[in-house]
């Protein structure tokens, strides 16, 4: 193991255990008792359909990023991209910084499972990332403005806004910029380059500009775009219906509203790097939200641990499983180093 991959790795561990000591502490915070107590409560049947809930938002993900993915390979099978997705989901939730190591395996498993250039895979994950994060944004400026007019956001609100705004203007900015071809994008490239040894700036630019070129072709598909929105959009509905049967599972009814105003702080709070997917951080602010929405203390931690148990852990376990027999390294230098052999040609 060479120093930049020990670093990646000694970086990963020290922020695996300070999201574990979080989510211990905020568990521990409303009582473990309380928690066990709502748990026993459960109604198993209610419960297995939001583990299928789960599986049917995550083979809908997969075969959004499949329409980009068919535009000019269309001979791969639906399933081959539900295990690709399930292996990027679980990779972006072992990557600390924005949780974008999952994309680079995608593109990765596009190349060596099925020769697609990097370049035009990562022009399908990015559109693929593009339709989420457009339907992402605007819930959470739904979820703001129901909490400014039902309730009094406390003061910890306004710093993760703060942070989530900051984080999605240079997304913006990115997408923006990519999509009109503006000199700035490749200028920053160019000085990135400049002063890493690794990359050549001239061969990395010429790189960028085809994958510039297909991303934006891509993005100009109204009917693939239509569908893929319209796709993103269901995920969405999906997400309240799942959050509205597992309280409905701990015996606790809850409204639209306060869970769209839920959905719009996790949100927030998974854009900002922090811990591997957010361990800890994530479940703290759901919990908040869920007691500051009325919803009692120990129902809101256990629907929280709950549904993390099966999107965070089941998933990682799952793709981490999937990705270590594909041969991919989960973690180390932000998973960066298992990927060079997959340079855009």
């Amino acid at each position: 193991m060479n120093r930049r991959t020990s670093g990646g790795l000694l970086k990963f561990l020290g922020l695996l255990a300070a999201g574990i000591v979080i989510f211990i502490s905020v568990f521990s915070f409303v009582g473990f008792g309380r928690i066990i107590s709502s748990i026993g409560q459960l109604y198993l049947p209610y419960y297995l359909i939001v583990i299928a809930i789960i599986v049917i938002n995550t083979f809908i993900w997969s075969y959004r990023w499949g329409l980009f993915i068919r535009l000019e390979h269309k001979g791969i099978s639906s399933f081959e991209i539900f295990k690709s997705t399930v292996v990027g989901i679980a990779i972006n939730n072992l990557t600390p910084v924005l949780k974008m190591g999952g994309e680079a395996a995608r593109v990765y498993l596009l190349k060596i499972r099925h020769g697609i250039k990097g370049r035009e895979g990562l022009a399908t994950t990015t559109s693929d990332l593009t339709m989420e994060f457009i339907v992402d944004f605007m819930l959470v400026i739904v979820s703001v403005i129901f909490l400014l007019v039902f309730l009094s956001p406390p003061f910890w609100l306004y710093g993760i806004l703060i942070g989530f705004l900051i984080v999605s203007s240079l997304i913006v900015f990115s997408i923006f910029g990519i999509y009109t071809g503006q000199r700035i994008i490749s200028s920053i490239i160019e000085w990135f380059c400049n002063r890493t040894d690794r990359l050549d700036s001239e061969v990395t630019l010429v790189k960028y500009e085809t994958f510039q070129e297909t991303f934006r072709e891509t993005m100009k598909n109204r009917e693939v775009f239509a569908s893929a929105m319209s796709l993103t959009v269901l995920r969405k509905v999906l997400s309240v219906l799942k959050y509205y049967i597992l309280f409905a599972a701990l015996g606790h009814s809850i409204g639209p509203v306060a869970i769209v105003i839920a959905m719009g702080v996790g949100y927030m709070l998974m854009v900002i790097p922090s811990t591997p997917g957010s361990l800890g951080i994530f479940e703290g602010g759901m919990v908040s939200i869920f007691v500051i929405l009325g919803v009692p203390a120990g129902t809101a931690a256990a629907a929280v641990f709950l549904d993390r148990l099966i999107w965070f852990w089941g998933t990682t376990s799952a793709g981490g499983l999937l990705g270590t027999y594909y041969g991919l390294s989960l973690i180390g230098s932000e998973v960066i180093e298992s990927y060079k052999n997959a340079e855009v040609e």
